[in-house]
């Protein structure tokens, strides 16, 4: 009978329908099935008898009992490889083995095994991801019918890492049976329709293949190449001819441990590991091969590990392990996260592995700077090895190949600049593709100037480098396109901490922040304190808190004053240019007084108290870095405890002012320029200037001769005038003039003499201009150290008094969330006295009645 080739696919599609559903497949609905094509091979078994070159495969089916399976019943797919391949196969193999009779039971399961998936494929649609309808094009890897019972190895002790976590196993002198992983290894197969798919190109075939690959339409499996013709059709499936015997994949990390060019890298992979015992993994074992043995998993802490997050020290659960990598290099099926709907098929991971003398070659170069610290990479803290480590996993292989290296990004969230030639080979796993470097690709943050603090985590900054970290301030400052001055208060510094929620009480709170190495987590211990004598009321009776990272900043009263200190430690620019002030990243603004290699800092609270604090020790990280850092030991940068009402009443020189700041219309807030609770929900410490917000500001105080005058000229009234007013359009006209004389006196941006020279510049103040509705503003011209004028809209300047005490007062209102206890926002300013007053325009110079 013949069959056009219409009823020929069809009946291929009939075939793998039956065998595993495969539906969807083009068919000719005029014609019937009847009986069977002559050109439907007998089973997969009868069809390896029939061809005479696959006695090895025959062999390895009929010792482990798959005869029936293979001829008469299930529905499969085999990669075969013949016996010219086996024969090369047994002249060189990573198991040591010569021959067939040498393989062991174990070897003969993932022989077969890793070759057969358990449903029937055509090549073209192994690459799609099962569903309904499918996903074509869209799978790369899959599960085969390799058990992970099949090889359950057994570690000597002399093969043990040498970590604390492999001591309890240790004494066993006969080792322990380790799984590699308790997931089972998957095949990966890099498919012609998978590569169109996802934009893999010839370049990347042949690049992942070490040059074997000639096009991206050939068909790879376990890294062997499919041979053609593909989907050799038996009644129970299709063989697919392969180049090489297929063994199963090994995962990332056994790839890195088999290959002695990245034994090193090796070593440090293994202070993360710990053997984890299985109590379900040890029943199956004993029950399959009646024994009574226990069985241990080798786990990676990692951030993404088979059955969720690996990051519990298995040694005291209560206690989180100090470093882990980004994901487990061991799980099998690994995924990455942030995935909706998707399995293990749609993608994998891939390394960047240096070879020994690559990591050599960068230890005693660029990374000489830990040889100051450790004496050899493996006795690296763990918190800054595994910067190194995790900048070089990367999460998702699909978006990472060769032609796509320019997207693989640092810690800083830039290119890390790998090219195709830094890849001397690539090694396909399970799980993921090693590429190996012959170059170290390092961290940015081993360049950044909170480097010294992240190389002494655990020693003398523990608190500040946490707090780095958990606030996200790692990346902020890994950028290097960026200078920085970085403030590093060590743990000592953070023994000295007085709370600013509870300024303006009659007690203040101390904090006495400390790093919990065991925790990994800051805490605290919370005295009452005299902030007047600078004494502790009770040291016997303190209060010790940890922080709770997770629940936010502006949640937990430890990471709310953590984020406060970082805010104003953070510099950009170089303080060491010549200039006395800086603004801090928070909108703050800090005191530099240099002498040399003596340099000595003070936040708004030091030069209240006229307590500098001594920078210690500089790291310079300009060369290869993005600045320098600066550490001080005696206590934290404060900013300061004054508001600009309570500066305003410390100098009598500022006293007219204050009285027209303070006053106001009884009936209206809107004429009320200060205010001391914000709402029922914020509390300030005394007087806040209502107009700031959440930034930093100038206020420029005329003397009080110059306001006299004005009131004498019957152009700024006082609020006694408005008081004794009776005509309502007069009262309103006062505080009119009054507010708007204020409002143009405050600037946005705090500007300082001592930060710098600037000419011409423009700042807007918090009068609005009803005409155009933008607000009015000033203009400012500094000469370095020597002084500051102010022109207003009238073009008339008036100096700053530099009298000492009258300018450069630096000011800080908070507002406090009393429910919280934590500081819900506050703002900057700086007090200036100036000696005349200003004007925004010739109205206002006239006589308010």
């Amino acid at each position: 009978m013949k069959y056009s080739l219409c009823h020929r696919f069809k009946v291929k599609t009939f075939v793998a329908a039956a065998l595993l559903a495969a539906a969807g497949m083009q068919s000719c609905q005029d014609e019937n099935l009847i009986g069977q094509p002559t050109w439907l091979n007998n089973s997969i078994y009868g069809w390896l008898q029939e061809q005479g070159n696959y006695e090895y495969t025959l062999r390895l089916i009929n010792d482990l009992n798959m005869t029936s399976v293979l001829n008469q019943t299930g529905s499969k797919t085999l990669f075969a490889a013949d016996d010219v391949a086996f024969e090369a196969f047994f002249k060189e193999n990573g198991w040591n083995v010569k021959n067939y009779e040498q393989l062991s039971l174990a070897q003969k399961k993932m022989l077969l095994n890793s070759s057969m998936v358990n449903n029937a494929y055509l090549i073209e649609l192994l690459s799609n991801v099962p569903g309904n309808p499918p996903q074509e094009g869209m799978c790369m890897r899959r599960e085969v019918a390799l058990s992970v019972y099949d090889s359950v190895a057994r570690i000597m002790p002399k093969d043990m890492p040498q970590t604390k976590y492999w001591n309890k196993v240790r004494g066993r002198k006969d080792g322990v049976l380790l799984m590699r992983d308790n997931s089972s290894a998957p095949m990966i197969h890099l498919l012609p329709r998978f590569m169109k798919t996802n934009n893999i190109t010839d370049g990347d075939l042949a690049k992942l293949t070490n040059g074997k690959s000639l096009s991206a339409a050939e068909s790879w499996v376990n890294g062997i190449k499919v041979l053609t013709p593909t989907d050799i059709t038996c009644k129970n499936g299709y063989v697919q001819k392969v180049e090489e015997v297929i063994t199963p994949a090994d995962n990332m990390a056994e790839i890195i441990h088999k290959h002695p060019v990245m034994s090193e890298w090796a070593k440090l992979l293994d202070l993360y590991s710990a053997p984890i015992y299985d109590a379900a993994a040890t029943q199956e074992y004993n029950r399959l091969y009646d024994t009574s043995d226990s069985v241990y998993v080798l786990r990676y802490f990692a951030k993404q590990a088979n059955g969720g997050s690996n990051l519990q020290d298995p040694d005291n659960i209560q206690n989180q392990v100090p470093g882990y990598l980004e994901f487990d290099p061991e799980w099998n099926q690994y995924m990455y996260t942030n995935t909706y709907n998707k399995t293990l098929n749609y993608d994998c991971g891939a390394m960047l592995v240096p070879t020994n003398a690559a990591l050599e070659k960068w230890w005693d170069g660029e990374g000489k700077a830990l040889q100051d610290v450790y004496d050899s990479l493996v006795n690296v803290d763990i918190n800054v090895l595994n910067k190194l480590i995790n900048v070089n996993m990367i999460t998702s292989f699909v978006d990472h190949v060769p032609s796509k290296f320019a997207s693989i990004t640092n810690d800083a969230k830039v290119s890390m600049g790998v090219k195709e030639e830094d890849v001397d080979s690539c090694f396909m796993g399970c799980n993921g593709v090693v590429y190996l470097t012959n170059k170290v690709f390092a961290p940015a943050a081993y360049r950044s100037v909170s480097f010294p603090a992240l190389v002494r985590r655990n020693t003398t900054m523990g608190v500040v480098y946490w707090a780095i970290e958990q606030l996200g301030l790692d990346a902020y400052l890994n950028s290097m396109d960026t200078r920085y001055s970085l403030i590093l208060p060590t743990n000592d510094a953070f023994l000295k901490y007085v709370d600013p929620c509870t300024y303006g009480k009659g007690t203040s709170t101390l904090y006495e922040f400390f790093w919990d190495s065991d925790r990994q987590n800051v805490g605290a211990y919370k005295y009452q304190y005299d902030m007047t004598t600078g004494t502790i009321l009770d040291p016997d009776n303190k209060e010790t808190v940890y922080a709770n990272s997770s629940s936010g900043k502006d949640n937990d009263p430890i990471m709310n004053r953590l984020s406060d200190i970082m805010e104003n430690v953070i510099i950009v620019g170089d303080i060491e240019d010549g200039h006395a002030y800086y603004k801090t990243k928070g909108g703050g603004t800090i005191k530099v007084e240099s002498g040399g290699a003596d340099i000595k800092i003070s936040g708004g609270l030091q030069i209240e108290q006229n307590a500098p604090l001594s920078v210690s020790t500089i790291y310079d990280q300009t060369e290869n870095g993005n600045g320098k850092a600066y550490v001080i030991d005696d206590e934290v940068l404060m900013t300061s405890r004054k508001s600009v009402y309570q500066t305003l009443t410390e100098h009598e020189e500022y006293s007219r002012f204050l009285e027209l700041l303070s006053g106001g219309d009884p009936d209206s807030t809107d004429y009320n320029l200060l205010t001391s609770q914000i709402d029922d929900k914020y509390s300030c410490v005394d007087q806040n200037v209502r107009l700031f917000e959440t930034y930093n500001y100038t206020v420029y105080v005329p003397t009080n001769k110059a306001i006299e005058e004005l009131h004498e000229k019957g152009v700024l009234p006082y609020w006694e005038d408005f008081d004794n007013a009776t005509d309502p359009d007069v009262r309103y006209k006062i505080k009119n003039r009054i507010v708007n004389f204020l409002r143009y006196h405050i600037q946005d941006n705090s500007v300082y003499i001592g930060d710098g020279s600037e000419s011409g510049v423009k700042y807007e103040t918090a009068k609005l201009n009803p005409a155009n509705r933008r607000f009015y503003s000033i203009t400012v011209d500094k000469d370095g150290d020597n002084g500051m004028t102010v022109t207003d809209n009238l073009g008339r300047t008036r100096h700053v008094v530099t009298t000492e005490g009258l300018y450069n007062n630096m000011c800080r209102e908070y507002a406090f969330d009393t429910g919280k206890n934590t500081i819900y926002t506050s703002s900057y300013a700086v007090v200036h006295l100036i000696d005349g007053a200003l004007m925004y325009d010739e109205e206002q110079m006239e006589k308010y009645e």
